[in-house]
This record gives structure tokens, sequence and C-alpha cells, in this order.
């Protein structure tokens, strides 16, 4: 088993009037964004890829989505507190067309 694969983030959330701040920070590795509610931003994920977060995060039904762009790709990720603690939970879309 990896070592990272143990490693359990922080995750700290913070608001400075309209720009949100979020940082997951490890043992091994920091990542922090920053965004406005509902504007679309560019993006450098900790594995590498450059995507743009179309309509940045916004709020539905309690939950804030993110969704990530990438190469035709879609990643939909939103964020939940449940009984005091924060859920993720990531859906994938990838597209497939038909060769000529």
């Amino acid at each position: 088993m990896v070592a990272a694969s143990l490693a359990k983030p922080n995750l700290i959330v913070t608001q400075d009037e309209e720009i949100i701040s979020v940082k997951a920070e490890s043992t091994f590795k920091m990542h922090k964004i920053k965004f406005k509610l509902n504007e679309e931003f560019d993006e450098k994920t900790p594995d590498g890829r450059k995507v743009k977060v179309g309509n940045s995060f916004f709020l539905r039904d309690g939950k804030l989505i993110q969704e990530q762009r990438w190469d035709g790709k879609i990643t939909t990720m939103e964020r939940e507190i449940k009984n005091g603690k924060l859920e993720v939970g990531n859906v994938a879309t990838r597209i497939y067309e038909k060769e000529a």
C-alpha cells in the first residue's frame, strides 16, 4: 500500500467577501484554489491536469458543486456536510464518438 493513499488531507475552506478559498493539505501535497461562485476559471488539478471549471462552483440542494472540463471530458464533484463530516462525491463522464 502506498503511504500517500493513507494520508488524510486537511480541507480548509474560507471566504473573504465574494472570494472563496479551498485548500487541501497533507503530509505529501498542498492544493489551493480561489474562486467566486458561478464564475468560470482555469485550474491545475493536483494530478497536473489543466481544466476549465465551468460555471465555477455553485450551490444546488445544499451541495457545493464543482464541474471540471478538459479534453472533451467532464468531472463533477459534489461536496456536502452530513453528520458533521464533509462528503465528496465524484461523477465522471466520458463521451465517445464513432469512427468514420
